[in-house]
């Protein structure tokens, strides 16, 4: 478990952890126990099927390998976007329409589930509404009209409209884009803040968490199963929940996803008159290329710029100027600015980039592949893996159809594939710009 050794214990060294305050410390298993649910991870997916179990008065264990949130739930962007990699009008002809409008149904559903709970459970995690995507060349503009003919078609309860190239400085002032589309029922927060208030709610519901307790056997059946180096625990259903950081614990689910690196920087605050040159009305902002930036402006006046998905297995050896370089692309205006943070981690990539929901073994479910755009899927995960543990799989059933592909070569040659498709992804992104 090099992985969570290099860790020591503590959550990576981001802006995040340096501004959350007092962090709860939970035990680690040093002994056999048993529950009616066992949850292995100790992100926003676990979290969110473990604060639904325990409101409906259901035993659980959480164990999480290194501390709450530590891995990509922790980590990220902070972006709260809904939507899926398949578009509704896809899952309507590959499963029916019942099935896009439960995933629309999903999408909000997952919205939702963030904000009542930090309003249920008094989590501040400074929440901003807005987000933009915003076009650098006429490819992608070429999407705006179905873009928000599909919110309608699909019933988006939100407004969205098409932000022009003579207007799109109101909102980042930016010379790299000619467009984008503006979404209110999106928006930004910070992710660790929520994950710590997410666990605290779990515990104040009688989960017992325990962490720095890495998974390294799952065995299902009438009675499954869950080990760790020091304790085991007897359930009656187990969740899944550790997506590319399962290591050996979970071996046919390895095959199903890749880890991919992605990173981020956080400057020096910047005080409100500068921050606000940059992004005027606040939203996050992502581009609409297939390997793209997303940057957001923190509550205390940093940008907050990230991106660089790399699926080689090697993180650069200076995050912080590899990323300060592709911020100035954005933002030349920032040339002298000084980047106080700098971190990265792995999100768990799917061959189709939907999340994969299933059954691992007899009383054992799970859900991984989210894909670098997880935030909202994984709270609304939680909440159907829960109901599915409950006794009630209609949802999980409707999810369960989207089937997922093993990586061709499997973990062997998962990384040779998936860089042969960033390079094309790579070559579309240049081809697109060069046309303009």
């Amino acid at each position: 478990m090099s992985v969570f050794k290099d860790a020591r214990g503590q959550h990576v060294n981001s802006y995040y952890a340096a501004t959350i305050g007092d962090a709860p410390e939970y035990p680690t298993l040093h002994e056999d126990i048993e529950a009616q649910v066992c949850i292995v991870g100790g992100g926003f997916a676990g979290m969110s099927a473990a604060i639904e179990l325990a409101e409906n008065g259901v035993k659980v264990v959480l164990l999480e390998a290194v501390k709450m949130g530590w891995a990509a739930s922790g980590r990220n962007g902070g972006q709260i976007i809904g939507d899926w990699r398949y578009g509704y009008d896809q899952l309507q002809k590959q499963f029916g329409t019942d099935t896009a409008k439960m995933f629309a149904t999903f999408s909000e559903e997952g919205k939702n589930i963030i904000y009542d709970r930090a309003q249920k459970f008094n989590i501040d995690p400074d929440f901003k509404k807005g987000y933009l995507a915003v076009a650098m060349n006429k490819s992608h503009t070429a999407h705006f009209d179905d873009y928000l003919a599909q919110a309608e078609k699909w019933n988006y309860p939100h407004k969205r409209r098409i932000i022009s190239q003579q207007d799109i400085k109101q909102y980042v002032n930016s010379e790299a884009y000619i467009g984008g589309v503006l979404d209110e029922g999106n928006g930004h927060f910070h992710p660790l803040k929520m994950a710590i208030g997410e666990a605290r709610a779990a515990a104040s519901l009688g989960v017992r968490i325990f962490e720095h307790s890495p998974v390294i056997k799952i065995e299902g059946g009438d009675e499954p199963t869950v080990a760790t180096a020091h304790g085991k625990v007897k359930a009656k259903q187990v969740i899944i929940a550790g997506n590319c950081y399962l290591e050996k614990a979970a071996p046919a689910l390895e095959k199903k996803i890749m880890p991919a690196g992605t990173y981020v920087i956080a400057t020096e605050p910047l005080g409100e008159a500068r921050a606000q040159s940059l992004i005027p009305q606040g939203q996050a902002v992502c581009d609409m290329r297939h390997i793209l930036d997303y940057f957001r402006i923190t509550k205390d006046q940093r940008l907050l710029f990230g991106g660089k998905t790399i699926y080689s297995g090697k993180d650069p050896k200076d995050i912080g100027k590899v990323m300060f370089k592709d911020m100035l692309k954005v933002f030349p205006q920032l040339a002298g600015v000084k980047i106080d943070y700098a971190w990265g981690g792995h999100i768990d990539l799917a061959v189709n980039r939907m999340p994969h929901m299933g059954e691992y073994q007899e009383n054992v479910t799970f859900v991984q592949g989210f894909s670098g755009h997880g935030v909202v899927a994984t709270h609304i995960a939680g909440r159907v893996l829960a109901e599915k543990a409950m006794g009630n799989s209609e949802r999980f059933n409707v999810w369960n159809q989207i089937k997922h592909h093993t990586f061709p070569g499997g973990t062997l040659l998962r990384k040779p594939g998936y860089l042969a498709g960033s390079s094309l992804f790579y070559m579309r992104d240049k081809w697109d710009a060069l046309k303009g």
